[in-house]
């Protein structure tokens, strides 16, 4: 998740970390915080208050991007494809299957 607090307040016109703690109410630590710190998240009460002065969504001053050290889906569809060739490849034990199967498969 990404903090985009500050460019959804320009948006809204509020320039300053002082304008938005006074506009919200919220204590001046936490507002500075807040508008100058990306990687940092309101809690709940906070973005309630936000939401409710600005008449805006979580969505609005929050974003999400994928974290580039987390398994891309192109490298997970890889590991789940060679898991299924694995068990192509395996031969078939009494344990596995029906015993019709396995008749079929002899």
């Amino acid at each position: 998740m990404i903090n985009v607090l500050k460019e959804f307040l320009a948006a809204k016109g509020v320039e300053t970390a002082y304008q938005f703690h006074k506009k919200t109410g919220l204590p001046q630590a936490t507002a500075y915080r807040l508008y100058n710190k990306r990687n940092v998240y309101p809690d709940q009460k906070t973005q309630e208050i936000v939401c409710r002065v600005f008449d805006a969504q979580p969505g609005d001053f929050l974003r999400y991007e994928r974290d580039d050290t987390q398994e891309s889906p192109k490298q997970n569809s890889q590991e789940q494809s060679r898991k299924v060739n694995n068990l192509n490849t395996r031969p078939l034990s009494p344990d596995d299957e029906s015993p019709s199967l396995m008749r079929e498969a002899a």
